[in-house]
């Protein structure tokens, strides 16, 4: 079977997404991680960058090491190949749609997946980059219940395959 390939974008790929990317795999519940594959990448990021030192230390925190990280700059190829892909904010989803152009990839943002959004009304996802650690520990406590619903949500189709992502 192959894989159901998840990514995650940011700006740089070196604060939200690999927190994102980090705490999905650590979550995702055993029975799943031989069928999804999770990775990140930034619309804007300086390829092999490290991790926010703030991102690795929050995530740490949680047991999740991230401190292997290095940042990718996001391709078309990449979001060909994503069955599913989470941005932080509107403006990711606008850039990685015309990336694309023709092509309707299932493109979401993150925050749709948290149970006290309506998709509609979904809100970006604040970038702590340059911030204290305090805002990095905010983002990783808006990032939780996202990844917690997208969790309930892989769980409830958990037999998704990598062509089957209709309601993504």
């Amino acid at each position: 079977m192959a894989m159901f390939e998840i990514l995650v974008v940011c700006t740089g790929n070196i604060c939200r997404s690999p927190m994102a990317e980090g705490l999905l795999k650590h979550v995702l519940p055993p029975n799943l991680r031989d069928r999804i594959a999770v990775s990140s990448a930034g619309t804007y990021a300086l390829h092999g960058n490290q991790a926010a030192p703030h991102a690795v230390e929050v995530m740490a925190q949680w047991g999740v090491d991230i401190g292997g990280h290095r940042a990718r700059q996001v391709s078309r190829d990449m979001l060909s190949r994503a069955a599913l892909t989470l941005a932080m904010e509107k403006s990711h989803v606008q850039v990685l749609r015309k990336m694309l152009l023709w092509k309707k990839p299932p493109i979401k943002l993150l925050s749709e997946f948290n149970p006290q959004n309506s998709p509609r009304d979904a809100p970006d996802i604040e970038d702590p980059y340059g911030g204290p650690l305090a805002q990095y520990q905010a983002c990783l406590q808006t990032l939780r219940p996202c990844i917690d619903g997208l969790v309930d949500w892989l769980t409830e189709n958990a037999n998704l395959t990598a062509t089957d992502h209709r309601d993504a």
